[in-house]
């Protein structure tokens, strides 16, 4: 078969075009999420509104080439999340209650035609064991530039139903992720164990106690107080839990409701130190395991400032 010049130049030509045409409808099936994006009242038609907003009062979208990264607000901090798009599952730490270890869930996304799925397919409970399998999906659409549906599934009552969490661009950015500026070394809560029990010293005419329960969830709880004989001079509630992969002290003396975090800076076999440079005072605290059984305690500010040792007993 003979074709001619022109014809051969036509086809080509065609198939240039067809690839060209092709490039922009490809790119507007897909549409782009990335935004910041806050939850509203509003309900789409035909969809009841959600309960509570389904990813949160605010969140971030961050989609690039073959990933989406979300951003979410959780207990009062920014947590970034790189998923594949093919997918493929990711996990990622979840900060627990102020006195509770992180967990680790469990998601993947994928495309379904124009709109993304955001599916939780499992977690890892605070302290650690055995995967916990789930399905929780979240369908997201662009209504439009400035409006996202998500959508999912509920049961209530025994009865399943989907409902929806309108969200409107914002121009407000997240927070940052709390930090105190100090590194926390790699731990787990089996590792300061010790510290578990009923202690108790006097110092002078004053009388100090601690009492730390056992490790549950990822954490152990305390519990501390002055004496000056029969009288409570002081008291405060206290907590060590695992997070980011290291260990968090946390104190709130007379049971403020804003407590100070120190950041686990080092760790052997007996010892473990945690700090807090921006912290008035103390800046360090440190638990020490001595060889005759006794927990010395520390309390230390910032350099040539007088440091306080306590040495108490495990009571029985």
């Amino acid at each position: 078969m003979r074709f001619h010049l022109p014809f051969l130049l036509g086809c080509i030509l065609g198939g240039l075009l067809a690839v060209a045409w092709a490039a922009p409808l490809v790119a507007q099936t897909r549409p782009d999420f990335s935004g910041t994006w806050a939850a509203t009242s509003d309900a789409p038609a035909g969809i009841a509104a959600a309960p509570s907003p389904i990813l949160g009062p605010r969140f971030a979208l961050q989609l690039e080439g073959d990933t989406l990264t979300v951003t979410r607000l959780i207990r009062e901090q920014s947590i970034a999340t790189t998923l594949q798009l093919d997918g493929s599952r990711t996990g990622f730490k979840v900060p627990g209650r102020m006195c509770e270890g992180d967990s680790e869930f469990f998601e993947t996304v994928a495309w379904e035609g124009t709109a993304l799925a955001l599916t939780g397919v499992g977690r890892i409970p605070p302290g650690g064991g055995q995967l916990i399998q789930g399905s929780a999906k979240r369908l997201l659409r662009l209504e439009n530039s400035d409006s996202l549906i998500v959508e999912a599934t509920i049961t209530q009552r025994g009865e399943t139903r989907t409902v929806a969490t309108v969200y409107k661009r914002s121009a407000d950015p997240l927070p940052a992720p709390r930090d105190n500026g100090v590194a926390g070394v790699s731990a787990t809560i089996a590792q300061v164990t010790w510290i578990s029990g009923f202690w108790s010293g006097p110092n002078g005419n004053i009388t100090v106690e601690e009492r730390w329960t056992p490790s549950a969830s990822g954490a152990i709880l305390g519990l501390g107080r002055v004496l000056r004989g029969n009288l409570m001079a002081s008291y405060e509630f206290l907590c060590i839990a695992e997070r980011g992969g290291s260990l968090v002290y946390t104190a709130m003396p007379d049971g403020r409701t804003t407590p100070t975090h120190f950041t686990l800076t080092g760790i052997s076999a007996t010892s473990a130190t945690f700090e807090n440079p921006a912290h008035d005072f103390p800046k360090l605290v440190r638990y020490t395991l001595k060889d005759d059984g006794t927990l010395e305690t520390m309390i230390g500010g910032a350099v040539g400032q007088r440091s306080l040792t306590f040495t108490l007993k495990r009571v029985e």
